[in-house]
């Protein structure tokens, strides 16, 4: 019998349905739920330490961020949506369009 391979800290199988973080020292992979990472704001880490690598490695650090047009200054929470993202998408799926 095959065995499945398991990642993460919940030691489940990968799902193509749920975002993953890979650790940049284990290099084993992590649900974002389960890490507390949110797949937006994994563009803006440049270095990842999962939860056992921070004891030894640090924590994880954030790219430098540059302003870019979306970038307003405003809180997250209500900044303009940007496109494609998952508040993007969510909020397309809610709305209603004549035909």
């Amino acid at each position: 019998m095959a065995t499945v391979p398991v990642y993460c800290i919940c030691r489940l199988p990968y799902d193509v349905t749920q975002f993953m973080i890979e650790c940049d020292a284990c290099k084993d992979w992590f649900h974002g739920s389960c890490v507390g990472v949110d797949e937006d704001e994994a563009p803006d880490i440049d270095i990842y330490h999962c939860p056992n690598c921070e004891k030894t490695d640090g924590k994880s650090t954030m790219k430098n961020k540059k302003r870019t047009k979306h970038d307003t200054g405003q809180r997250g929470d209500i900044r303009a949506v940007q496109n494609g993202s998952q508040v993007f998408i969510k909020e397309l799926r809610s709305r209603t369009f004549p035909r």
